[in-house]
């Protein structure tokens, strides 16, 4: 076997979901059939032959998944459920398992699969709660993309230019106090403690990070939420998104403050190019 054979099975066998109960090596009772090629392929080492030490890997291999998921949803596991919230990290990994080395792409699609999937109790401020907790995850960790402010775009060439909200940057209505209730879970080692419900209080909040890379939540007008949520595209496009979408009151407030919040938003990198113009 090549190395690049053995490291596709490898990957594969400890990719096998864990059985809800086990008692020693959890392939001895998800993947049984695998013992005679783990016995084979693996060395015995430490009393523990092939297979057994496939399955430590793969034991391994969920918890250490499956603890980065709890690490980034705190506020959305307390109103799941720890069962239920692990169950769906599992459901969401073997569907989109791992392609990056970098566990902060871990959860990408996590917010879409749950908006697809997840139909149990307090549906609407779990979506929520994943929505802004993986907006918080996005600031801390996603890329600036390349700033307005430092393309030198003349008003034709930017009028022109497909934008779109930088990648550390997330627009997120919330109808639940998440940064006190998080504040609560965060304290919960076990994330198993019964909490008192999150406050109720809507905002409109874009998420992001300073210069100082320090992650901030800025609270926006709605009209200002609506713009930000429709990029990407052109200026043209995304007004064109926006038509008849807005109350009177919103588009009045659009109108308003579409110059001072373009301006602001540029200077503060929350806007970046989509993809390059052609051309100087």
């Amino acid at each position: 076997m090549g190395l690049a054979e053995l490291q596709a099975w490898f990957g594969k066998s400890i990719a096998v979901p864990l059985p809800d109960e086990y008692d020693g090596n959890p392939l001895g009772v998800s993947a049984p059939g695998l013992a005679a090629e783990g016995d084979a392929r693996l060395r015995t080492k430490g009393g523990l032959s092939g297979f057994g030490r496939l399955g430590i890997y793969n034991q391994q291999y969920w918890f250490r998944l499956v603890s980065v998921m709890q690490s980034d949803y705190p506020a959305a596991i307390h109103l799941m459920g720890l069962k239920a919230f692990n169950d769906q990290a599992v459901a969401y990994l073997c569907e989109h398992p791992p392609s990056s080395p970098f566990l902060a792409e871990l959860d990408a699609r996590f917010p879409a699969f749950l908006e697809a999937r997840y139909h149990g109790r307090e549906r609407e401020a779990v979506l929520q709660a994943i929505a802004y907790e993986r907006a918080l995850s996005k600031a801390f960790d996603a890329a600036q993309g390349e700033p307005l402010a430092q393309a030198g775009l003349s008003p034709e060439r930017l009028m022109a230019a497909r934008l779109r909200v930088a990648p550390h940057v997330t627009p997120v209505h919330v109808d639940w106090d998440f940064a006190e209730y998080r504040s609560r879970c965060a304290r919960d080692e076990s994330l198993e403690a019964e909490l008192a419900p999150p406050i109720r209080g809507s905002a409109d909040l874009v998420i992001h990070r300073d210069a100082d890379l320090e992650v901030l939540k800025t609270v926006v007008p709605p009209a200002a939420l609506a713009l930000l949520r429709a990029f990407p595209g052109t200026l043209s496009e995304v007004f064109a998104k926006l038509e008849g979408a807005l109350g009177p009151y919103d588009q009045a407030a659009l109108e308003q403050g579409l110059g001072s919040w373009f301006q602001a938003w540029v200077a503060e990198g929350w806007l970046c190019l989509d993809r390059e113009p052609d051309g100087d």
